[in-house]
């Protein structure tokens, strides 16, 4: 046998001895589905928390299981590379060397094993301005020393969203100029896929455009399994619905419809912004287009992680169909930059003034005597948050009147802030 072949025994055996345990093979085999937190793990033992904390730290120790804070719970899961070490192993030690090499092969991946190895994927859908990035930014932050890969889709040339996610930690892909459903980039969607499953990553998130159809996404996941074979355990799709404006959406949007039809979770955002009756109103509106999907809340983009212990792929309600997502529904979009500085008050007459012409109107300004402020509009509501130094102020907006919008932006511009500026389509 040549050193690079060589078995750690001893490292092995006080692996082999922790997992001689029953309890502790059974957690085991509980992580081999994903993560979970402590206290689901509590729910199926009759032990106390320390109890649970002294197995979890003699797994941890060894490499075994990963844990991360999240509150007050501890989330556990499998450190891949060591399981399949151990797994490899134990092949060496138990199966007859003419066979046993087959344990290096990349073809044993049946069962559990598979699912252990499979990257978790989630779509994330919701109308212009329903807090996607906002929600995804929150659990990013959350996932600290995770392996997390997003793709983020923005239906103009530049993307806002994407300065806000921006990370070392995270592997980004930006898909702009379209939806990530419609055909002129449905291929660079499934080729960005793949791209992601070659880069050893626990999960992916995909943020798709505010006008997204997600009705042919069983289509898109089915090109990249014979793109790249069963990488992604599809967790589902995750749907945004902006409280503050769903109601006065609903009826004029298609799109919004279809995103809660195909969903698997619906996320209620903005409710410290509304009362609880319209709250109510808004959860049955959405049971009567998906009876099925679980409603939870958010509040300032905070949800509850529980849901990645939840099965949400277990009810189906709508079948695949075509998207409505096409080049002839695209709304039009232009981007305006300039530099210097503009007064607030400037600023939001000139927002005001073509508001309703737009579906929606993002970017970062360098505000007088304020700084840096990222301002984000839909509907009749305009909020403002710092942000980092810019090279130039940008604003994006997304037309409801198609190209007569550059009219209504140049005069509105000129009228209320007079600065150069230009504009692009």
């Amino acid at each position: 046998m040549n050193d690079e072949a060589m078995i750690d025994y001893a490292k092995y055996a006080r692996i082999f001895k922790v997992m001689s345990n029953p309890k502790r093979l059974k957690i085991i085999d509980m992580l081999s589905e994903g993560e979970l937190c402590a206290c689901k793990i509590l729910e199926e033992f009759h032990i106390t928390q320390p109890t649970l904390s002294h197995d979890m730290k003699v797994m941890c120790d060894l490499g075994i299981v990963k844990a991360r804070k999240e509150g007050k719970w501890m989330q556990y899961s499998l450190d891949i590379e060591v399981l399949n070490d151990v797994y490899k192993t134990v092949g060496r030690l138990m199966i007859p060397g003419a066979y046993a090499g087959l344990l290096n092969c990349n073809c044993i991946q049946k069962g559990r094993m598979r699912r252990m190895n499979q990257i978790k994927l989630y779509f994330l859908t919701g109308f212009l301005g329903s807090g996607k990035t906002t929600l995804l930014k929150n659990l990013l932050e959350n996932m600290e020393g995770t392996k997390v890969g997003v793709i983020q889709n923005e239906l103009g040339k530049i993307s806002i969203d994407g300065t806000v996610l921006q990370n070392d930690d995270i592997h980004m892909v930006e898909l702009n100029r379209g939806s990530i459903f419609c055909s002129c980039l449905r291929l660079s969607f499934v080729d960005a896929l793949a791209k992601m499953s070659q880069q050893g990553l626990e999960y992916v998130f995909v943020e798709s455009s505010g006008f997204g159809d997600p009705s042919n996404a069983e289509e898109i996941l089915e090109a990249t399994k014979v793109l790249v074979g069963e990488v992604y355990d599809f967790r589902g799709c995750i749907c945004l619905v902006d409280c503050y404006n769903f109601l006065d959406q609903l009826e004029d949007e298609i799109t919004i419809d279809r995103q809660l039809k195909h969903c698997n979770l619906a996320v209620l955002t903005k409710v410290d912004l509304v009362d609880r009756e319209k709250i109510e109103l808004i959860k049955e509106k959405v049971q009567e287009i998906n009876p099925v999907c679980p409603i939870t809340e958010s509040e300032n983009g905070n949800i509850k992680r529980s849901f990645y212990d939840m099965d949400l792929m277990k009810y189906q309600w709508a079948e695949c169909e075509e998207t409505t997502n096409s080049a002839e529904t695209k709304p039009k979009t232009f981007s305006m930059n300039f530099a210097g500085e503009i007064e607030k008050d400037k600023l939001e007459a000139f927002l005001e003034r073509i508001e309703p012409s737009v579906y929606r109107a993002k970017g970062f300004f360098k505000v007088k005597n304020e700084g840096w402020e990222k301002v984000d509009v839909v509907g009749k509501k305009l909020d403002y948050a710092p942000y980092e130094e810019q090279e130039k102020s940008e604003l994006v907006f997304i037309s409801k009147i198609g190209i007569a919008l550059i009219r209504e932006i140049k005069e509105a511009w000129d009228e209320y802030v007079g600065l150069p500026m230009k504009l692009n389509n």
